[in-house]
């Protein structure tokens, strides 16, 4: 059992020192901004441990699933760390040897190929669903894009050493502590997951480029501020567009409500109770696997309950079934005209 462990940390060790036997590149940074970059990684991590205990708070801790044992934590540490030593490595050279003209089309591309080569491609053949593919692209592919952007960037302004304190760090984390976040709510997760990084990389460039006099003085409280700003409108839309907040947008995939709405307008949903809908509200309801938008025109009380009648404003005949108050999930308060057509683009349906 144990050379499950030990026949991968000697692989990992041959490739160290493969790479170490090769010609030595320069890293793209400043040499006198080494201690600066190995202590911004530091700070990642330390970020990083943050953002995961707020993971948490939000949505509950579990028992990890990983061995806390001495033995099982020292092998940990022991193949870990060769792995993740040798990947760094490896990042820093193709980076800082291919692409010192064109870093951020190098970091760009190199943070896509490392996300690729480090994903669990075993997960691949358990998707068999659409839930499941959005999940696990949102839950672990663009996190774990998030997370490489950043140990790119430490790998080309300082070599291998930042990247390994940041990826090294992160690892440790997660196989040694004895509780984890329960990954229950998965969107949650998948925006903090990539928040994180992008956030911490924005902040770690903008300390650099001041350290290393890159930026003027005159600029360094307006690009704080646009950055803060444009950090913070990010996690907005994506919050509102992942229905964080009791608003929440909905591509419209039919015609039955025309002229209200078409065929690829969006509709913004206002979360609401059904004991607040009233006749004449366009509801949001479930209907077998998907949700419809149509508007109550009638109420009725059977067996002490309330229900309502649905109908689409371009179709004939009301909808054959009655609409109980507890299936209301939201009534539309707002369309916007085509602005979902290049959703509907994407996903086909035009």
């Amino acid at each position: 059992m144990a050379g499950n462990y030990w026949l991968p940390a000697l692989m990992w060790s041959l490739l160290i020192l493969m790479f170490l036997g090769l010609p030595r590149v320069k890293s793209g940074g400043r040499l006198r901004q080494g201690r600066l970059l190995r202590w911004s990684a530091l700070i990642a991590v330390f970020i990083a441990l943050l953002a995961t205990v707020l993971q948490g708070l939000i949505g509950g801790f579990g028992k990890s699933p990983y061995d806390h044992s001495l033995l099982g934590m020292a092998i940990n540490i022991l193949s870990l760390g060769a792995a993740v030593t040798a990947v760094e490595i490896g990042r820093a050279w193709l980076l800082n040897r291919f692409f010192r003209r064109h870093p951020w089309g190098g970091i760009t591309g190199i943070a896509l190929l490392f996300t690729l080569f480090l994903l669990p491609l075993n997960r691949f053949f358990s998707l068999h669903n659409a839930r499941a593919w959005t999940e696990f692209a949102g839950g672990t592919v663009v996190p774990e894009l998030s997370r490489n952007f950043l140990a790119t960037y430490l790998a080309f302004l300082g070599g291998p050493v930042p990247a390994v304190i940041y990826r090294g760090g992160i690892l440790a984390l997660e196989r040694l502590s004895p509780l984890l976040p329960s990954g229950e709510n998965w969107v949650m997760a998948a925006l903090i997951g990539t928040l994180t990084p992008l956030v911490t990389l924005i902040f770690i460039r903008q300390v650099y480029e001041e350290e290393a006099g890159e930026v003027k003085p005159s600029r360094r409280e307006g690009n704080y501020l646009s950055w803060l700003g444009a950090g913070l409108a990010s996690i907005l839309i994506i919050w509102f567009c992942l229905g964080v907040f009791s608003y929440t947008p909905r591509v419209i995939l039919s015609g039955s409500m025309a002229p209200v709405m078409n065929v690829g307008d969006v509709a913004i949903i206002h979360k609401i109770p059904g004991t607040e809908a009233e006749i004449g509200d366009i509801v949001m309801f479930p209907f077998g696997n998907m949700k419809v938008t149509h508007r109550v025109i009638a109420v009725q009380e059977e067996d002490g309950g309330r229900y309502f009648i649905t109908k689409g404003d371009a179709s004939g005949e009301p909808d054959s079934d009655l609409l109980a108050e507890k299936n209301v999930h939201g009534k539309v308060v707002m369309v916007v005209p085509k602005l979902g057509y290049f959703t509907l683009w994407l996903r086909g349906a035009l």
